[in-house]
């Protein structure tokens, strides 16, 4: 697909890279088809780490408004971005959302489903739903909401206002910063690290993160999970390289 272009720079990382920068890469249902697709894609490949970024000066400005009717038929767009934002979540895949510029409404909410949100010097986060007449999705929301500091959610959500790169990070939006110009590299930099990691542990650690925020969060299942872990060969090789003499 044209509007997104896909990178492997190096053993188990795959990029992915938003590329309508003439519509500052808006969301539209095919994009976040094709999305999908790369993601579903990547996991079949043995794909360890993911990295999503945005051509030009924006990481997305949120929907294209070209796919959006104003009425309650917009629903499928909505169900659509939720699809996506559940996969990204409940994939092995580590993912990170690489932002330079504006990350507004469903990029930010792009960007909240990924593990890691690697933000430059211009970033800035706003979900301007309130501006638009709506509430956003509150299935979505209560997965966003336990990331963020009450002040952040309150200034996003009643005020739509936007918030920089330093208040990102301090609310919980975003999770590393990058220098000028490094953020993409940065965020492959991080995805390289993650991908060499055992995966086994990784992928349980991943699922208990979401899991422990479930209703259904059984604690005893992960104690099992952990033992199993425990006699695992990945983690009797991971523990002969910690033995070995560093040199």
């Amino acid at each position: 697909m044209a509007d997104l272009r896909t990178e492997t720079p190096q053993p188990g990382v795959r990029v992915l890279t938003l590329a309508r920068a003439e519509k500052r890469n808006a969301l539209s249902r095919s994009l976040i088809a094709a999305l999908q697709d790369r993601l579903r894609e990547a996991e079949a490949e043995g794909i360890r780490a993911l990295v999503i970024a945005g051509e030009g000066p924006a990481f997305s400005a949120g929907a294209d408004f070209a796919d959006l009717e104003g009425d309650a038929s917009d629903a499928a767009f909505d169900a659509a971005m939720s699809g996506l934002t559940a996969a990204l979540r409940a994939s092995r895949v580590i993912s990170f959302a690489a932002v330079e510029g504006a990350c507004l409404g469903a990029g930010l909410d792009l960007a909240l489903a990924c593990d890691f949100r690697v933000a430059g010097p211009g970033a800035g986060f706003s979900l301007p739903a309130v501006k638009m007449g709506i509430l956003y999705n509150p299935q979505r929301l209560a997965q966003i909401l336990p990331m963020l500091s009450h002040a952040a959610a309150l200034r996003l959500l009643l005020l739509a206002e936007r918030l920089d790169r330093d208040e990102a990070l301090a609310g919980g939006l975003a999770t590393h910063a990058a220098d000028a110009g490094e953020t993409l590299a940065t965020a492959v930099a991080l995805a390289g690290r993650a991908a060499a990691l055992p995966p086994l542990a990784q992928a349980a650690a991943k699922g208990f993160v979401t899991a422990f925020h479930a209703a259904d969060f059984d604690a005893a299942d992960w104690q099992a999970r952990r033992m199993d872990l425990l006699a695992s060969d990945e983690r009797a090789e991971a523990l002969r390289k910690a033995r070995e003499p560093k040199r």
